[in-house]
Order: structure tokens, then C-alpha cells, then sequence
């Protein structure tokens, strides 16, 4: 019996552990997690490494088995009917509630199962032989007791002493065998649940081994249809054998063709009138944006004053055929040399074609660029050419032609990099060669005239750089015009101490410097002169900056000595600072110190929580001596709850000598003052109204801090004294951006007031202007400026999903305190209105229509604007929209010269797109209020169409 039940409970315990760790093939319907997971107890007699351990590990974790009270196995001690009717009833109530499926176990285990239950019952059918033959043979109490009387009977009446011990013989006999009956009739009451159980079980198991039985014979009858293994064989490497071809195709070179068609015809011309005027203003942050607009390159041949395409007149720009192309190109990857030293990963080919309307011109195909990049011999290799517009940079004074994007110089080369891993110190070599022409249609902006020669016929130069111990980079170069320059380089940037979370290290160091040397027979060793002629000649250009950031300060400090040679990119061959782009303090220059200075300073700031501290000093001479100029300023406030809150006090002098402002922007990245714009001196110290002799405090709130107390508000109350002239400027501005019931708006205001003494003119020296002073600085003048921009997204839930617009901007500037309008007030008045309809008639079809309207009185200009167009007219922090006074980086001793031009501009203009297909028309009117016969119309279409392949 013992050795059934313990087979019986193995088989069991071990399939149910096999079911167990099996996937379901459904997912169990979900039940309520227990209060908490049982405690697996530890059975502390089974050693580590015998041969059961796992598994009764296995049974102990399913709970199947608990172990005894004491914390041990007992693994060699007999199983007991009890403790196996225990196991088994827990496999059964795992059965029961779903834990294990019957359907899970294993033919094997089934058979066990069968075969363990057949002996059990067999056990069991001996059992119940022996308990009918107890019951046949029983002796009940009454005749033990009956039998015991007699026995004491025969005692007393001293019977025969040897039939008494025979008779207390089979009494005892008898009481054993009552004993044994019990027992056994105990066991089967205990045992008789667990009985019913197995045969329950008995039946599903029963079942399970039929469902077996179909599944095998439905296998065996479709054996025939299986892959043998000779095919699985043959398939196996079949696939192999592609896999293999897919790699090799991988790997293989790959041709595309992609390319460009952008198409365009049209024009903007006067069809009433002859003054040109410039229509971008009213077409500026709609949907026609530039559509119009002659760009940043005006008619004239001078870079947009701005820098913004407002600055240029459009009406006068012509056709815009001249803008379309056609570009194509070949892309090829994955090119190798038959020895397997250069790799090439990407390289490409792209052509263009001119788009010319007028028969007696040829249509030709050019190469615009080709480029590759890759590996020679491990080492990774870029290369490009260009056929105009050749791109490099050695360092921000030397060869600096990265930026050139409108041509100012043509450069026909190509441009190499390599990282030389096979050479000691592992140089990062670049290499540029070509062929360059000044681009005579590109004026000197400043002048008027021819820009000066910066890059004429061939050229060439090399730059090594390296990263010593991981400091960051060191570089040398060499770059050579012939005719023209040779100059020699070095330039650093390196970085000392553990890096933070931005990758910057507390000690920076960077700085260049550039020789120079005009070739000249006098001055250039290969036309005659000497070596020591060559070096006395040379044009030099050195700054550097060292930096340290410790946390709760900051600090800098900085020198620097340029030559004049540099302005204009003359010494340094450099288009970035042509002066079609207004010089080295133009549009495209990367020089942090403009030319014609030796100078030195230094800033420092506190980063005390809200506490902010900063200052700051500097000072330079012109490069051949001159005029000193130096500056100094300190600031002290506070910050909370996106306030901040600034007392500051500056000086700046010439000679020793008082001035307002300093204007020259000889300081770091060519900082100077600039009205409202100034920037942290090294970018470390902020001290308003720096670079002047002014003291005051700026109060202001950032709607877009994390601790905003009302975001999307931005507002300022800023108050200056320039003591030196007893002028003050106080001025208050503000925004905001939010958006209420699907409506943006975007509300500013501004109010500027500055006061002479007694508001009257005043010189230089801050005293009343009479006739002996050339110059008249300034007088009290005031502004008020405000203004809204609504707008709207696309309204889905409305047919053709329209969205709206309409912007207002007006502003009012006045000679004295008055904001009334009067004779001599100087106004701007803009508005502009539009709607699109986002779904026309087919899907992906927008139509929009627009009007706008511009009045200016007493302007410096109608026609064309100047200045910071971008960004004024909507802006709070400036005082005007196009035209004077005060823009945002303006000396606000200007703001009271006013112009005395009168008009207005307005037009309407439509735009239909769909699918990359726009079509544009526009009618335009410049009204000289001054002068009507002055007046003019502009009318302009434009049809456009991108396609990308």
C-alpha cells in the first residue's frame, strides 16, 4: 500500500510540476490575488547536491509538499496512507480550481498515473479481503468480557494453572486482532475520500489518455503529408544559400537617382507709377510671407540693412523664371577597391539645370556638387566639391567661408577631411583647394561700391588639429591665395577638470591667432623679399578667453589685438566678413572681437539662489594707438517667481572723458550698447544698459520661467539716468500669449518716455544746444505703442475647416510729453486681416485671401524700411514698427529724430495650394502722401511647384 501511494503521489507531483510550467493554450479567466503570497518553508534535512533536491525543491514551491512541523523531510522514513491521501488531495484541488490541467500531462504520466492507481486498487481489494475476514472472525466486547468472568472464575476456584495461561493466550490473541481490526477500519474511513477522489480522477484520466489515443492516430494518418527529413535538409540549405546572396546584396554598391524640380514663373512690376516701393511689410507672418519679396539681396546690389527682406524695395526685382531649376543626382553606397583598402560608404553627383524662357539662350546641364565619405584604410574620409559655393572654415579669422550663403565670393574646390588615426597624435587633417572671383553683382553694403578682393583666382590651405590627453582640440594651418595672401594659424579650445552634465569642464581656455602676409615683392619671400621683411609685414589677429564656472560663481577674462587688415575679410580671406554683408559686425562674420582693437576685460557673476550679483570692466585702443576707450558696470538684485528685480550702475569714458554710450562694439562678440538688447558681458555678466554711463534698475517678469506667476505674460519697467547729460529713459512694455475658446491672442503695449533737462536740446555735454554745437544728441521725446494678433487654428467642425487672422499694431511718438497726436507726430498704423480655407472643393486644397494696410506721417522713408524689421512690429521692446525712431538695438538719443515722409501702403493677395502647386496673386498701392503723383501700383503672380524624387 505504501509503496502504491508513494508511486502514485511522484507521478502526480511531477506532472502536475510539468503542467505547471507549460503556457496555457488560453489564458486562465482572472482571479483575486490572495491577501498575501505563502511562505515556502525551508526543509532543513536535504542537502545541498543530492539527487532529489530539485525536485522536491519543485514540490515544495507548488506547495504539494510542506514538510513536518519541525522543519524536515524525513527523506528516508516510510510514507503513510495519511500523508499521501494529503498530497493527493492537494494535486486534486489544484486540479479542481484550474492551477494544473489534466490535459497537460504527458502520455508518461498518464500510464504512471493508470498503473499507480491499479495497484493502489489492487491494495486496496486485499485490504477489504482482510477486513471481511476480521469481520467473519470478530469477537465482539460482550463475549471478551464474558470470556474474562470465566477465566477469573476458573482463577479462584484453582482451576488447572496450564489451561488458565492458555486461555489468557488467545485472549490476547483476540485483543490484538480486535486492535488490528480498528486500525484497519480506521484507515478506511480515513482513507475513504481520497478513494472517491482517485477514481474521479481514474475517469478524466481515462478520458485524457482517449483524447491521446485520437490525437496519435490522427497524426499517423497524416504522416504522409510531412516534410521528411531530407527535404527539411535541402530546405534548410536552400535558405541558407539566400541568406547568404541577401548579405552579399547588402553589401553590394546601390545606385539611386534623386533630385528636385522647383519651377517658377511670374514677376511683381509697376503697373501704375514709377517709385518702387517694398511690399514685403504687408505681407510679413501670413500665408503670402515672402512670396513676393526680392529677398535679402536687394535690387540695388546691397545686403538687406535689416538683414530681414523689408529693407529692400520688391517692385523693382524682376521675374522670378530666374529662380526655378532642375536638380538631379546620382547616389551610390557600399563602393569598395579591389584591395579593400578605400570604402566608400555614401557618395553622390548632382547636376542642375538653368531655366531660361527666352529662345536665344542655351539650356546647359552643370555639375552643382559631388560629395563621398568613408573609410581609407580604417580611417574615416569625407570629401566634397562645389561648383560655386565651396564651404570651409580653418578659424574665426582665418579662411572663414563657411557662412557666404548668398555669395558674396565665388568659390569653385573642394573640401577633404580625414582623421588620421594611422599618424602619431591622431590629426584631424583638413585639406581645401580651388579657385575663387570676387561676385561683382554683390556691392559693399556700407559704401555702395566694389567689395575689396578677399579670395581672387587660386587658393589653398591645410588645418591639423589634435586632442591632447583629452582636453579638447589644438589646431595649426596654413592657408595660401595666390597673388593675394599667404597666412599661417593656431587656434585652441580646450577644457581642464571633470565635465558636467552638459559635457563642460569648470576651466575653459580657447582663443586663435593668425599671421597674415600680403604678397607683395617687398613682403613675400618668393617675389624678393626676405624672411624678416615677410614676418615685419604681417597682419596679425590674437584673441583669447579663459572662463571658470564653480558653481556659485562665474568668472572671465579675456585679450585681444586685431588689425584693421581683418575688416572686410580682406587679411583673414574670409567672405563671411565681406562687406556686402556690412563687415566683420555684419550679418555672416563669426569674429568674436571686431578688427582695429587692442583690449582686455573681464566679468564675473554669483549664482547665490535668488540672489544675483554681477560686473564688469573693459578697455581698448584702435590697433595703431588712438582714443582709449573703457567701460565698467556692476549689478545686484534678486529673482523669484519668474521676477527679477536689478539695481545697476555703469560708466563708460573716451579719454577719461564722460560719454553716454559706448557704440563702437568692440567688445566680446562684438558687444556694445544696444538699447534693451544687451547681452551678458563673456556671457557671464549681465548688467543692463552696459557699455553706457547710466545707473537706474530693470524690473521684469518671464512668462516662460518653470516658476512664472502668470505664464505667458512678459512685461519690463526699466528706468536709466545717463548722468553725465542729466537725460533720463524710462520705459515700461509688455506681452502676452494664450489662448481662450480656440482663439490665440497675443495683446503688447508699450510706453517710452526720455527726458532731456528742462525738454530741452541738448550737446554732448548735457547743456543747452545754441548755435557753436554741431551736433544736436537729443531732446524729450515720448512713444506709445499696442497692439493685438488673433488667430485661429483650422475649424474642423465647420464645412471648408476655415482659420482666421487679424492683426493690429498702432504707435505714436511725439517731441515733448504729449501722447496726443498733433502737427509733427510722427504714427505707424498697421492692420492686417485673412482667412483660409484649409479643405477647398478637393482634399489637401487651401485657398486664403489677405489684406493688410500701412500708414505712416513723419517717417524716414515710405518706400523701404530699415532696421530690425523682423521683429519690431509686433514687438513691445522697440518704438517703432519699419521705420525710425529707436529700434531695438538703437541709441535712444536718436529716437527724437523723426523723418518727414507721409504715405500708406495696402494691398489684397491670394494664395491656392495643393499637393506642392501654388499659385499666388497680389495688387499692391503706395500712396505718397507727400507727393501724389509720386504714387504707384504693383501688381505680382506667382505660379511655383516643389516636387522632391
Amino acid at each position: 500500500m505504501k509503496k502504491s501511494l508513494f508511486i502514485l503521489t511522484a507521478a502526480l507531483s511531477f506532472g502536475v510540476a510539468a503542467a505547471q510550467t507549460a503556457a496555457p493554450a488560453t489564458a486562465a479567466p482572472a482571479t483575486a490575488a490572495p491577501a498575501s503570497a505563502p511562505q515556502v518553508p525551508a526543509l532543513t534535512d536535504v542537502p545541498a547536491g543530492h539527487w532529489a533536491k530539485d525536485a522536491i525543491d519543485r514540490l515544495v514551491s507548488k506547495g504539494i509538499i510542506l514538510g513536518y512541523p519541525d522543519g524536515t523531510f524525513r527523506g528516508t522514513q516510510n510514507l503513510t496512507r495519511y500523508e499521501a491521501a494529503v498530497i493527493i488531495a492537494r494535486l486534486l484541488d489544484q486540479m479542481r480550481t484550474g492551477d494544473v490541467a489534466p490535459g497537460a500531462l504527458t502520455q508518461e504520466d498518464l500510464t504512471a498515473l493508470q498503473n499507480a492507481i491499479q495497484e493502489l486498487a489492487a491494495d486496496l481489494t486485499a485490504l477489504g479481503v482482510r477486513v471481511s475476514d476480521l469481520e467473519e472472525n470478530a469477537v465482539n466486547r460482550d463475549d471478551f468480557t464474558r470470556l474474562e468472568a470465566r477465566v477469573e472464575e476458573l482463577a479462584a476456584a484453582s482451576g488447572d494453572a496450564a489451561a488458565i495461561a492458555d486461555l489468557k493466550a488467545q485472549i490476547d490473541e483476540l485483543t490484538a486482532r480486535a486492535d488490528d481490526y480498528d486500525a484497519l477500519r480506521a484507515d478506511i474511513d480515513d482513507n475513504a475520500s481520497s478513494i472517491a477522489a482517485l477514481n474521479d480522477l481514474t475517469v478524466l484520466l481515462n478520458q485524457d489518455i482517449l483524447n491521446l489515443q485520437d490525437r496519435v492516430s490522427a497524426v499517423e494518418s497524416a504522416q504522409a503529408d510531412f516534410v521528411q527529413r531530407a527535404d527539411f535538409d535541402a530546405l534548410t540549405g536552400r535558405v541558407t544559400g539566400i541568406d547568404t546572396r541577401v548579405t552579399t546584396l547588402e553589401k553590394a554598391p546601390k545606385f539611386s537617382l534623386t533630385g528636385t524640380i522647383d519651377a517658377r514663373y511670374g514677376r511683381l512690376a509697376l503697373i501704375a507709377g514709377t517709385t518702387n516701393f517694398d511690399v514685403d511689410r504687408l505681407t510679413r507672418q501670413t500665408f503670402a510671407d515672402g512670396v513676393f519679396s526680392t529677398g535679402v539681396n536687394c535690387p540695388t546690389g546691397v545686403y538687406a540693412a535689416s538683414g530681414n527682406a523689408v529693407s529692400c524695395t520688391d517692385t523693382n526685382g524682376g521675374a522670378y523664371v530666374q529662380d526655378s531649376s532642375i536638380v538631379f543626382g546620382v547616389k551610390a553606397t557600399n563602393l569598395t577597391t579591389a584591395n579593400g583598402q578605400v570604402t566608400v560608404n555614401n557618395a553622390a553627383v548632382n547636376f542642375s539645370t538653368n531655366n531660361s524662357f527666352s529662345l536665344g539662350n542655351d539650356v546647359f546641364v552643370k555639375v552643382d556638387n559631388a560629395s563621398a565619405d568613408g573609410t581609407i584604410a580604417g580611417q574615416k574620409f569625407d570629401v566634397r566639391y562645389e561648383s560655386y559655393n565651396s564651404k570651409f572654415k580653418f578659424n574665426d579669422y582665418l579662411f572663414a567661408n563657411d557662412n557666404d550663403t548668398e555669395n558674396a565670393v565665388y568659390r569653385r574646390g573642394v573640401v577633404a577631411n580625414i582623421t588620421a588615426t594611422s599618424l602619431p597624435l591622431q590629426p584631424q587633417i583638413t585639406v581645401v583647394a580651388g579657385t575663387a572671383a570676387t561676385n561683382t553683382g554683390k556691392l559693399d553694403s556700407n559704401t555702395g561700391g566694389p567689395q575689396a578682393n578677399i579670395l581672387v583666382g587660386n587658393y589653398y590651405g591645410v588645418r591639423a588639429s589634435v586632442n591632447p590627453y583629452g582636453l579638447g582640440t589644438v589646431g595649426l594651418s596654413f592657408a595660401q591665395n595666390d597673388g593675394n595672401r599667404t597666412a599661417f594659424g593656431v587656434d585652441y579650445d580646450l577644457g581642464f577638470g571633470s565635465k558636467n552634465a552638459d559635457g563642460m569642464s569648470p576651466f575653459t581656455l580657447t582663443g586663435a591667432y593668425v599671421a597674415s602676409i600680403p604678397q607683395t615683392p617687398g613682403s613675400f619671400v618668393t617675389g624678393g623679399g626676405t624672411f624678416q621683411n615677410a614676418f615685419s609685414s604681417r597682419d596679425q589677429a590674437f584673441f583669447t578667453e579663459g572662463k571658470a564656472d564653480l558653481g556659485i560663481v562665474k568668472f572671465g577674462a579675456n585679450f585681444r589685438a586685431i588689425d584693421p587688415a581683418y575688416n572686410n575679410g580682406v587679411a583673414g580671406m574670409s567672405a563671411n566678413d565681406s562687406g556686402y554683408y556690412y563687415g566683420a559686425q555684419g550679418y555672416k562674420s563669426s569674429m568674436p572681437y571686431l578688427p582695429d582693437q587692442v583690449g582686455y576685460g573681464a566679468g564675473i557673476s554669483t549664482n547665490l539662489g535668488p540672489v544675483a550679483l554681477a560686473a564688469y570692466g573693459d578697455s581698448y585702443v584702435p590697433y595703431l594707438n588712438g582714443d582709449r576707450n573703457t567701460s565698467f558696470g556692476v549689478s545686484a538684485g534678486a529673482k523669484l517667481a519668474g521676477f527679477k528685480l536689478v539695481g545697476f550702475y555703469n560708466r563708460s569714458t573716451l579719454n577719461n572723458d564722460l560719454i553716454h554710450a559706448d557704440l563702437n562694439f568692440a567688445g566680446p562678440g562684438a558687444s556694445g550698447f544696444s538699447y534693451n538688447l544687451t547681452s551678458p558681458y563673456m556671457d557671464i555678466a549681465d548688467v543692463p544698459f552696459a557699455w553706457s554711463s547710466t545707473y537706474g534698475a530693470v524690473l521684469n517678469h518671464d512668462g516662460a520661467a518653470s516658476n512664472a506667476l502668470v505664464k505667458g505674460l512678459n512685461f519690463t519697467v526699466a528706468d536709466a539716468y545717463f548722468y553725465g547729460d542729466r537725460v533720463n529713459d524710462f520705459q515700461v512694455y509688455g506681452n502676452y500669449s494664450g489662448t481662450f475658446a480656440g482663439v490665440k491672442i497675443e495683446p503688447f503695449a508699450r510706453y517710452h518716455l526720455l527726458t532731456a533737462p528742462n525738454d530741452v536740446l541738448v550737446d554732448n555735454g548735457g547743456t543747452p544746444n545754441d548755435a557753436s554745437d554741431d551736433t544736436v544728441v537729443t531732446q524729450t521725446y515720448n512713444t506709445v505703442k499696442y497692439g493685438v494678433k488673433l488667430s485661429t487654428q483650422p475649424l474642423t467642425a465647420v464645412p471648408l475647416q476655415p482659420s482666421v487672422f487679424v492683426n493690429f499694431a498702432n504707435r505714436i511718438s511725439n517731441v515733448g510729453r504729449s501722447v496726443q497726436v498733433q502737427n509733427g507726430t510722427t504714427t505707424e498704423l498697421f492692420g492686417q486681416a485673412g482667412i483660409s480655407l484649409n479643405q477647398f472643393l478637393v482634399p489637401n486644397m487651401k485657398a486664403s485671401i489677405g489684406y493688410a494696410y500701412y500708414q505712416g506721417f513723419n517717417l524716414g522713408s515710405i518706400t523701404a524700411s530699415s532696421a530690425s524689421g523682423a521683429s519690431a512690429t509686433y514687438g513691445a521692446a522697440a518704438d517703432r514698427f519699419y521705420r525710425s525712431p529707436l529700434g531695438g538695438a538703437s541709441d535712444p538719443y536718436t529716437g527724437a529724430s523723426f523723418g518727414t515722409q507721409s504715405g500708406k501702403l495696402q494691398g489684397v493677395f491670394a494664395q491656392l495650394s495643393w499637393n506642392g502647386l501654388s499659385a499666388n496673386y497680389g495688387i499692391f498701392r503706395n500712396t505718397d502722401l507727400d507727393t501724389p503723383s509720386a504714387s504707384s501700383v504693383a501688381q505680382g503672380f506667382k505660379v511655383s511647384y516643389v516636387f522632391k524624387f
